[in-house]
């Protein structure tokens, strides 16, 4: 095990780490047919895990399956919280996998990683990678066996100055390429190394970039042009034991001027050496459920007249063909004279069609019938008899315009190019929807000159290229377009996670009444609503991919796309953290994916990375980042947790800690003045999941300082509302109390934001007993009868809460006081309130009145919110009933 960054120590001598038993793991979707590799978390219990703990993997057999092993997280008295493993490729494809301390079993074939000159050669002894130590060509070479498959990878960014609007000949385009300035190698095997690169896109020289199609655009040795440093970008590269494919993930950050900068293309270009003859080329694509399209450079198949039975079989198979000679009249005389396929193109420009084309040389016609279909899960490959690459793209249809590219295919350098972005589709737009914000009662913007601003959010691009020693069988191809649609991952059991006693207070389902078993229902009930909904209303593209809608227009039977502040969701009231929570209960795959693309959409398209509002996200609206309110609560790691932890993902890492960005941006937008909820509560989960991750106690100590200041205010946690602040030093983390809206209500928005949870878990970390007497005043008052807080605060107030999100607080109060009573009032607000109870079932709507058939819910809504259905209301009536049952359980329907 890699040691923390900054290590909380040993245990003390009386607290050594008690024999743990061995953690059973298993495959999500099953034992997949293959892999490149894997990577996931594994949680263990308070004090039972030294931090400097090695692990060993074995199967159902008892047989040692090579693990590489290292620290995510610990506790406060160092032990190990969160450990993170990885797998080599088509390593532990078991039902069923033990891991326990002990010693790793090593690799048959190490991954290695040294230094030549100024690169980073990563090998596994049956691929090689060269990564440059900066400039132009992050990506020297990849190779197999001694054998050069792909050289000069480079970032490319095509930029047109101006929308697709008007004649779009006129518009000016920029070739740019990406600038490696720092290297890091953060693993270095045995099964495992990974490489990060950071840098930015530099213009490559002036003029027109082209279409992007033909030539390698990279204009010289050295960027020239406008001397802007755009986008910055990291890309790590990871290479696996056993593996014959390299994975790469490439994230950005849109930083350029919405009026001017329009992404034309974005992507990976490499060069691919052939060396085969033209008939002996082969170029393959993969189509949707093992279909595989398939092509020679130059074909002989289907002509008048037979070049031979073994020829033809060879040409479709991709195996190498008889020699020339031994071909049939008049093809071995006359097959020079066919047309060679020098270019071809794979475009996904929807959730639900791609297209194939292809063409002889630049300047002519493409045969754009060449194939198509829906749904295209963005694998390809170019080479022949004798090797060549294949190179996919993740989450391909999911975040359309993509594209594969391949030109030079009948000359002797090929080039590939993996779009993100792809040139066929529009320009990516990044202006305001209207001139104006649109702002409360009809609509439900925050509307602020300015602050409806991209600049800032990210996006991220998984790849994966292979080194093939030959052309792979087209059932090869399907193969790996599968482990490439849903990347094989490895978990635990739901009993595990809850045993470990991580993310707060939970518990699994509980169907041992009918009603508690109907409640259980409507659980799932909703997981499968939004899973459906995403599909029927097509809920894809590049930067929506990931999130869903936030209210319902049941009068145009259809999302309020286009109504400020009621469109896009961006997780308002804890959807992300509801899907999260469903699979931490369950296990189910269609689950974790939900939420997993939920957690990179919120991280990347919802969050600041850079700018003025770093370190902060964005409230739902038409845009994702649309609206003025820019919020911690939107960032918070709180959130993110679960989806680093449960996958060791290094990326979701990354942008975490970014978050820690939102102490000195909220300082300077809000004036020294914050809310204690959520604010408060957003900021102290990035300091947790810091102080976590890194053992740095000085994150602790910003929370017990915050703490402290609350336990003074004589109005604890009612002290300041929704509408007023509290002060606030970003420099020190003091609060200070402002004696403004103490309990004058519109508290409801205090825990609405998984703030509860925050605190359920932080306090048991961080031992402040005048906070969690403040803390267990707020729950056991908040939803108290009049009397009562009459008789402790000496007067009446409204809270102003809704009675679904606060019933789970009421319950850990009645917890925390062994209070049966207040259990069955937890029960009792969340079972009367309209907004908590289950849906019906969905209804179809079809004829006139739809485009398309449609399934909708005409939910027991409450009057102010149109009889429609909200994804507040499912977030926040999922995660009540989570934390119900874990809470009080006895006081269950």
């Amino acid at each position: 095990m890699t040691p923390a960054p900054a290590p909380r120590g040993p245990l003390p001598p009386d607290d050594t780490p008690l024999a743990v038993e061995p953690v059973r793991l298993h495959w999500l979707d099953g034992v997949p047919s293959t892999t490149t590799g894997a990577r996931w978390g594994v949680s263990w219990p308070r004090g039972r895990v030294a931090a400097d703990t090695e692990f060993a993997l074995t199967d159902p057999r008892g047989r040692g399956v090579p693990v590489q092993s290292w620290p995510l997280a610990y506790w406060p008295d160092g032990s190990l919280k969160w450990s993170g493993h990885c797998v080599g490729a088509d390593a532990g494809r078991a039902d069923g996998l033990h891991l326990a301390p002990g010693a790793p079993t090593a690799p048959e074939r190490p991954v290695t990683v040294r230094h030549d000159g100024g690169d980073i050669v990563v090998s596994n002894g049956l691929v090689d990678v060269r990564v440059a130590g900066g400039g132009l060509t992050p990506l020297r070479s990849l190779g197999r066996d001694g054998r050069i498959t792909a050289v000069d990878g480079r970032l490319t960014l095509l930029l047109q100055e101006g929308p697709d609007e008007g004649d779009a000949a006129t518009l000016r385009r920029t070739a740019w390429t990406g600038v490696a300035t720092e290297v890091d190698i953060e693993q270095s095997g045995p099964v495992r190394a990974v490489v990060k690169l950071s840098g930015h896109y530099a213009q490559d020289g002036d003029g027109d970039g082209g279409d992007g199609h033909g030539g390698d655009g990279h204009g010289g040795d050295a960027p020239k042009g406008d001397g802007r440093a755009l986008f910055p970008w990291t890309l790590r590269i990871f290479l696996s034991a056993g593996a014959e494919s390299i994975r790469l993930v490439h994230h950005f950050v849109w930083d350029g001027d919405p009026e001017r900068d329009f992404v034309k293309g974005l992507g990976l270009r490499l060069t691919v050496p052939l060396t085969d003859e033209p008939h002996d080329r082969h170029v393959r694509f993969a189509g949707r459920d093992g279909g595989v399209w398939g092509e020679p450079v130059r074909v002989l198949t289907g002509l008048w007249r037979d070049p031979g039975e073994e020829v033809t079989a060879a040409q479709v198979a991709g195996t190498a063909t008889p020699p020339v000679a031994e071909w049939d009249e008049p093809v071995r005389d006359g097959h020079l004279d066919l047309a060679t396929w020098n270019e071809f193109r794979l475009a996904q420009d929807s959730a639900t069609h791609f297209s194939i084309a292809k063409r002889t040389r630049p300047g002519v016609s493409w045969l754009r019938h060449a194939g198509h279909g829906d749904r295209a899960p963005g694998l390809g490959y170019v080479g022949g008899v004798g090797g060549g690459l294949g190179f996919g793209l993740r989450d391909f249809w999911q975040q359309y315009p993509r594209a594969l590219d391949i030109t030079g295919a009948a000359t002797d350098r090929a080039t590939v190019t993996l779009w993100s972005w792809s040139p066929e589709g529009h320009a990516m737009d990044m202006r305001p929807y209207d001139e104006g914000g649109h702002s409360a009662p009809l609509a439900y913007e925050d509307s602020r000159d300015g602050w409806g601003d991209p600049r800032g959010i990210s996006r991220s691009t998984d790849m994966e290229l292979w080194a093939f020693p030959t052309t792979p069988p087209r059932a090869r191809i399907a193969e790996l377009a599968g482990a490439l649609t849903a990347r094989p991952q490895v978990v635990a059991a739901p009993g595990t996670y809850l045993a470990a006693g991580v993310f707060g207070r939970w518990g699994l389902p509980d169907r041992s009444t009918p009603a508690r078993r109907a409640l259980e229902d409507s659980v799932d009930a909703t997981v499968a609503f939004y899973a459906h909904q995403v599909e029927q209303h097509a809920w894809y593209g590049f930067w929506d991919h990931g999130d869903v809608m936030h209210t319902y227009d049941s009068d145009r039977h259809t999302w309020r796309y286009d109504v400020g502040g009621y469109a896009w969701d961006n997780a308002e009231l804890g959807t992300d953290a509801m899907l999260c929570y469903a699979f931490l209960r369950t296990g189910d795959p269609r689950t974790f994916r939900l939420a997993s693309a939920m957690t990179r959409h919120l991280s990347e398209t919802d969050t600041y990375l850079t700018g003025r509002f770093a370190g902060l996200g964005c409230r739902h609206n038409v845009l994702h980042w649309g609206d003025g309110a820019k919020e911690a609560r939107v960032s918070e790691s709180a959130t993110r947790r679960f989806l680093h932890y449960l996958t060791a993902d290094e990326l979701i890492g990354d942008l975490m800690r970014a978050s820690l960005q939102a102490d000195a941006t909220l300082q300077r937008t809000m004036r020294g003045r914050i809310r204690i909820g959520p604010d408060w509560y957003a900021l102290v989960s990035n300091w947790l999941t810091e102080w976590e991750r890194t053992g740095d106690t000085r994150w602790r100590d910003r929370i017990t300082t915050g703490m402290r200041d609350i336990a003074t205010f004589p109005a604890g946690l009612f002290t300041g509302e929704a509408g007023s602040h509290v002060g606030w030093d970003h420099t020190t983390g003091h609060l200070t109390d402002l004696g403004v809206g103490d309990f004058d209500g519109g508290y409801n928005l205090t825990m609405a934001f998984c703030g509860e949870q925050i605190m359920f878990e932080t306090i048991e970390l961080v031992d402040e007993p005048e906070f969690r007497r403040t803390l267990l005043d707020f729950a056991r008052y908040a939803q108290a009868p009049a009397e009562e807080r009459i008789e402790r605060y000496g007067r009446d107030f409204d809270p102003g809460l809704f009675p679904t999100i606060y019933s789970k607080v009421t319950a850990w109060a009645g917890e925390q006081l062994d209070d049966p009573a207040l259990r069955q009032r937890a029960w009792t607000h969340y079972l009367d309130d309209p907004r908590g109870r289950p849906w019906d079932p969905p209804v179809r709507v079809d004829g006139d009145a739809v485009l398309h058939p449609v399934d909708e819910i005409r939910a027991p809504s409450p009057p102010d919110s149109n009889n429609s259905v909200a994804t507040n209301d499912a977030a926040q009536r999922v995660l009540a009933l989570v934390a119900l049952l874990a809470l009080a359980p006895e006081e269950a329907p």
